[in-house]
């Protein structure tokens, strides 16, 4: 992906309020491995109004080195649907973070 798309991208992702685009993109943009995706997933995720919206958003986070967000990542165990549950607990399996 080339520079200028990525950053589109990366601010269409960050701003849409469509699921399904979100989704997408998220899953788009976290299969180029690029660090600057981590953070806007991050954010999204932790936003309260997409508490019923962020098992994709979770499930695009296992691209990155998740130790930072570990915490998270078990309060997500905790307190989340099935989805954000099971794909929160996959992360932390799979980098050994539990």
């Amino acid at each position: 992906m080339r520079e200028v798309e990525l950053i589109e991208k990366l601010r269409r992702f960050e701003a849409t309020e469509d699921a399904r685009e979100r989704n997408a993109l998220a899953i788009e943009l976290s299969d180029t491995h690029d660090p600057r995706v981590f953070e806007p997933l991050v954010k999204l995720i932790e936003r309260p109004d997409l508490v019923n919206s962020r098992g994709t958003l979770i499930y695009s986070l296992a691209s990155y080195d998740c130790s930072s967000v570990a915490d998270l990542l078990r309060n997500l165990v905790a307190t989340g649907n099935f989805e954000v549950r099971s794909e929160a607990q996959i992360i932390l399996d799979r980098q050994a973070l539990d």
